[in-house]
C-alpha cells in the first residue's frame, strides 16, 4: 500500500505509513489489539493509530476461547530534504 502523504505548507516532511498486523488473546479483543501492535514492533517505530480491520473468534463448548484480529497500524516516517542522500564520487 503506498504511503500517504501528511497535508504541510510546501514540501512536506512525513508521511504516512501502514501496516497491517495480526494479534490474538483469550482475554478479549482489546487485548488481541495490544498484542498485534507489540508484535508490529520491530517494522512500526512509534504507532500513532490502529485501524481494525476484521475481527474472528474461535469457539470451544459455544463459548468464545480465543479473539483474533487483523489491524492497520499507522505511523510517521520522516523524510530527508531533497539533496541531503550520499553522492557517489567519480573515479
Amino acid at each position: 500500500m503506498p504511503a500517504k502523504r501528511v497535508a504541510r505548507s510546501g514540501t512536506p516532511t512525513r508521511v504516512v505509513r501502514l501496516h497491517e498486523a495480526s494479534g490474538s488473546s483469550r482475554n478479549g479483543w482489546k487485548s488481541a489489539v495490544g498484542d498485534a501492535v507489540r508484535r508490529s514492533k520491530a517494522e512500526v517505530p512509534t504507532p500513532t493509530a490502529v485501524e481494525v480491520v476484521r475481527q474472528w473468534a474461535d469457539l470451544k463448548g459455544g463459548k468464545i476461547s480465543l479473539f483474533h484480529v487483523t489491524v492497520r497500524i499507522a505511523w510517521e516516517q520522516r523524510l530527508r530534504p531533497l539533496g541531503t542522500a550520499a553522492t557517489r564520487k567519480s573515479a
